[in-house]
């Protein structure tokens, strides 16, 4: 059983102020599995985008602004995003402190598609 460490991975920046380190994916070892592990700063935002698969978003730690579809909704921890394959999602922090949120994809390698 192989653990995997976050820091054994590198950070990629997909946004200002957005950090993303994906600590379970294909070239890890999973065949159908990928969680990311996003920091968003305040006054960031992670850009609208979308998926083939589903995607499913825990907000770990602060609170967002979520984009969902057509609709905007406030979340905080605790809380879990859930977006269906093909619908536009993403977050804006317009909180003063940090959020964090776990990205689940029942895949092992994700296709992201921008919307913005």
């Amino acid at each position: 059983m192989p653990v995997l460490k976050k820091s054994d991975v590198e950070m990629s920046e997909i946004a200002p102020g957005v950090e993303r380190w994906e600590i379970v994916s294909g070239e890890l070892g999973a065949e159908s599995l990928t969680v990311a592990d996003l920091t968003i700063a305040p006054g960031s935002r992670a850009p609208t985008h979308t998926h083939p698969t589903e995607e499913a978003m825990i907000i770990v730690d602060g609170e967002l602004e979520a984009v969902i579809g057509d609709d905007v909704v406030t979340v905080k921890e605790g809380e879990t995003v859930l977006a269906a394959a093909g619908v536009k999602h993403g977050f804006v922090n317009r909180s003063g402190f940090p959020a964090r949120v776990m990205g689940v994809f029942p895949t092992g390698k994700v296709e992201r598609t921008f919307a913005d």
